[in-house]
């Protein structure tokens, strides 16, 4: 279940009616024009955005709006063809539509997220292409024959015009709804600089000049300039972003088909419908590969942004770890000075038995901490070994239970099956520790504490153990998550904390290979995913 789904299920009931109401509405303002363009058939056009209106609307908020989606779709085609089982039967072909191209993007292309990888836009393209589309154009040319508002002998026809129609809408139309919408959510970088609104305003000219029937251009010689829009599409997808790549062909599509419509468009032929395929095909062929050169470098710059990050973590780490080695091998020696003193004192009488008692325990506390800061600043290796992650967080649960308060309520749930680790045991008791402490610590008031241990398969293919700490507590700010792992940073009051709990955590991970990971925002807890790989 999305984060958008469970907003969606704790708001009120007359704020989803609304809503529901909302996007019936705008679904059938959206068909009824899109309508306007059939000539083929009066329910068959090649220009379909409601496609992406519906699968953006699914990605986004549910399948609770499904509903709206088939009432807008019924509405707009009953007045088109007045027949109740024929608007029927293509408004369900129309949800069927959206539902299965949300579900397979939902389990294999990661949603909304879908258009953050080169990989997820082909997989978006290929679903809409041989399932989605498909599904609607089939259902819907079965209506129309089947009702007798269609020739069967001009199914195939009609069924191609639909299908690509569909299409395009959803290429066109999705990318720029769902990425605009996760701006609105803070989700995606906000800003519109400077250069954006000169490159639409660069498209729009070109875009002009090359479709629109006030171009000063003749008809007859637009056929080159046609190609042109390609250039401020690419520049998008080279130097602004996803966003501004999916709306940018998006405007360029809308003057084209105004062109179309003029009848002074280089892509005119003998039939409407003949030259709105023509430039639908166009505009996806030029669209699709602009996308996915906007993911592939958006993909780049996160993990080139990534890299950056975790060499300047290293070098802190490793400058803070000289530090502390020579701050542990000098109190070292002042800890053998003491044992020296102890084993002086021993031979002396039982009047002194009181200081040996005090002075051992300093001995052993002082000893811990020296252990503690060797190993922080890794001049202590961990011992790595094969363990049973079962038992490793069965042994910790104890530990944590008895470190949170009564009002706390604390849950471990491990997947059966779970694989084992190499870790050094116990430091993953440690770094679990000190995770569920901070999760204590930023619970004042009580609440929430659930640690989960499953099995996971990474983005390549490997196979590791993910074990996350999640409070109900304040949560973190952007700006805190960026620095949690820098040693001796806490937003704990003076005395209350030694800020390096986190980097011990980090530390530690590090060293087993794995990764770690936070996930929080003020108000809505904090998430801390630890991805070991198995042994």
């Amino acid at each position: 279940m999305t984060t958008a789904t469970i907003d969606r299920a704790q708001a009120p009931i007359w704020v989803r009616a609304i809503e529901i109401v909302v996007a019936a509405l705008v679904y059938f303002a959206l068909a009824r024009a899109c309508l306007f363009f059939a000539s083929l058939n009066a329910s068959a056009t090649p220009i379909w955005a409601p496609t992406g209106l519906a699968i953006a609307l699914l990605l986004l908020r549910g399948n609770a709006l499904l509903p709206a989606i088939i009432a807008g779709a019924f509405a707009a085609n009953y007045l088109t063809t007045p027949s109740v089982p024929t608007a029927a039967m293509i408004a369900f072909g129309n949800g069927a539509e959206a539902f299965f191209a949300t579900l397979l993007l939902q389990r294999w292309a990661k949603g909304e997220q879908v258009f953050q990888s080169p990989t997820g836009v082909g997989k978006f393209a290929l679903i809409v292409t041989a399932v989605a589309a498909p599904i609607s154009a089939t259902v819907g040319i079965l209506a129309l024959c089947a009702t007798g508002f269609a020739q069967w002998g001009d199914a195939i026809a009609i069924w191609i015009t639909w299908w690509l129609g569909n299409l395009a809408g959803a290429i066109l139309a999705t990318p720029a709804f769902v990425l605009w919408a996760r701006t609105i959510r803070g989700e995606e970088p906000a800003p519109l600089v400077a250069n954006a609104l000169l490159s639409f305003a660069a498209a729009l000219l070109i875009a002009t000049i090359a479709f629109s029937p006030i171009s000063p251009v003749p008809a007859t010689a637009r056929s080159a300039l046609a190609f042109l829009v390609i250039l401020p599409l690419l520049w998008s997808a080279l130097r602004l972003g996803l966003r501004e790549t999916a709306t940018m062909a998006l405007l360029i599509s809308s003057f084209a088909v105004w062109g179309v419509t003029a009848g002074s468009s280089p892509f005119i032929q003998q039939t409407l419908n003949g030259s709105l395929l023509q430039l639908v095909t166009f505009i996806v062929s030029a669209t699709l590969p602009s996308l996915a050169l906007a993911a592939e470098r958006r993909q780049s710059q996160t993990l080139l942004d990534q890299t950056r990050h975790e060499l300047v973590q290293a070098q802190k780490l490793e400058a803070l770890g000289t530090l502390t080695s020579g701050v542990a091998h000098d109190f070292n020696n002042l800890l053998a000075s003491i044992a020296g003193g102890l084993r002086t004192l021993d031979r002396q009488n039982e009047e002194r038995m009181r200081t040996m008692q005090a002075l051992n325990q300093a001995l052993d506390r002082g000893t811990g901490l020296t252990r503690q800061l060797l190993a922080f600043a890794r001049r202590e290796p961990l011992k790595l070994e094969r363990i049973d992650t079962n038992v490793a967080l069965e042994s910790a649960h104890g530990i944590i239970a008895s470190s949170m308060r009564e009002n706390i309520r604390f849950e471990m749930q491990i997947a059966p099956g779970l694989w084992p680790v190499k870790a050094d045991r116990n430091q993953l008791e440690v770094a679990l520790l000190n995770l569920a402490v901070n999760a204590r610590d930023a619970m004042p008031g009580g609440g929430d504490l659930l640690i989960q241990a499953e099995n996971i398969v990474a983005d390549d293919q490997e196979k590791c153990i993910a074990i996350s700490v999640a409070d109900s507590g304040e949560g973190m700010s952007a700006e805190t998550v960026a620095r949690a792992f820098e040693p001796f940073f806490s937003t704990k009051a003076a005395g209350a904390g030694t800020g390096l709990g986190l980097a011990q955590v980090y530390g530690f991970t590090t060293q087993c290979g794995g990764q770690v990971n936070i996930e929080s925002a003020p108000g809505q807890g904090t998430t801390v995913t630890i991805t070991l790989p198995r042994a």
